[in-house]
């Protein structure tokens, strides 16, 4: 083979190489960019809704506390609000009212809007536009967040009242996991703990024995 012939089989596999190189680089670019770009929010919501259960966990302090526990189309809200304890249990297409202080239960038919009423609300939080993201500082540990306009629906405290429409809200990640929801109105705001699990355990759809009917 004359030199003529071995430059030319050389350009031509170094031109390749640049090719394969370059094929390398766009796709490993391109997957960074849209894994950055991935609303973390989004992954909470499509793992809850992938078998429809879920336990979402919002604590303010000891005496302000909601728990949203799902599984199908039976959902338990259990509501601490300064210290007074209740709980919405929806199942059978009702909503069952539990009153702790006297130990009595209320039964609302043909009332579910509760079931789904955080999804919903996930929902329309992730389908209203890109968040702003950033990273703040919450006791010593830095978190990344996704920042929404127009959102109070994760208020705990029962004093507050607000306007959507003039609330932002963080919601705060370690990996993909949520960990705090912040709302902030003006110069105020509220910071509530979170925890996400996926396992319900079927009792607490059931009213407890020591209840009567009021």
């Amino acid at each position: 083979m004359d030199n003529k012939k071995k430059i030319i089989i050389i350009s031509i596999c170094v031109v390749i190489a640049l090719i394969i190189i370059g094929v390398a680089i766009y796709f490993t670019v391109k997957n960074v960019s849209t894994s950055s770009d991935e609303k973390k929010l989004a992954k909470v919501y499509e793992k809850m809704m992938e078998n429809e259960t879920y336990s979402f966990s919002l604590t303010l302090d000891d005496n302000n506390k909601t728990v949203i526990s799902r599984k199908g189309n039976m959902a338990n809200i259990d509501i601490y609000s300064d210290g007074n304890h209740t709980t919405n249990l929806i199942k059978d297409g009702n909503t069952i009212l539990l009153m702790y202080n006297t130990q009595k239960y209320y039964t609302y038919q043909n009332n579910e809007i509760q079931l789904t009423e955080l999804s919903n609300e996930l929902d329309r939080i992730i389908q209203s536009g890109e968040p702003q993201k950033g990273e703040e500082e919450i006791d010593g540990r830095n978190y990344k967040y996704e920042e929404y306009q127009g959102v109070s629906y994760f208020l705990l405290n029962s004093d507050t009242t607000v306007s959507r429409e003039s609330t932002t809200t963080r919601f705060y990640f370690k990996g993909n996991d949520l960990k705090y929801i912040k709302t902030i109105m003006g110069e105020e705001s509220e910071l509530v703990k979170v925890d996400v699990s996926y396992n319900v355990k079927d009792d607490i759809f059931e009213i407890p024995e020591n209840f009567q009917e009021g």
